[in-house]
């Protein structure tokens, strides 16, 4: 993925727990925990949910995006050393097939997230300095 570090994308691969954050087109705020996925497509991260039975329920967060294409998404954890993670600002498109590509037990429509900026700490640097932080795309 253009865009990540190759230590970034290493941290990336062997955590795929995430919080995600999207907002009404009014600007509210919504935070939910979710599952991500690399590879699906070039400079894509994927966010998919499970099949449930009966439908299961909407996804708020699919919502917001169609009225805020805007969201962030933040890996995290703390070990022996302090902490560490990846924070990601992008522009999400939601997709009505494919789902199946990140998981096969998952519904077919799927959030894809387009990096616009990334931020890390702990993995390119050492835990308590400053973060290594950029713009990975323009005009989007």
């Amino acid at each position: 993925m253009d865009g990540f570090s190759e230590a970034e994308l290493a941290y990336l691969r062997t955590h795929d727990l995430a919080r995600l954050a999207t907002a009404t087109a009014a600007g509210a705020p919504h935070v939910v925990p979710v599952r991500i996925h690399l590879g699906v497509e070039r400079n894509v991260i994927g966010i998919g949910s499970f099949l449930l039975a009966e439908g299961g329920r909407p996804r708020r967060y699919r919502h917001n995006v169609q009225d805020n294409d805007q969201v962030a998404l933040v890996v995290d954890d703390f070990t022996e050393d302090g902490p560490r993670g990846v924070a990601i600002h992008g522009v999400g498109r939601i997709h009505a097939e494919g789902g199946e590509r990140l998981n096969p037990r998952f519904e077919p429509v799927w959030l894809a997230i387009m990096p616009t900026w990334i931020s890390s700490w702990g993995v390119d640097t050492s835990p308590y300095a400053p973060p290594f932080s950029r713009w990975v795309a323009e005009g989007l």
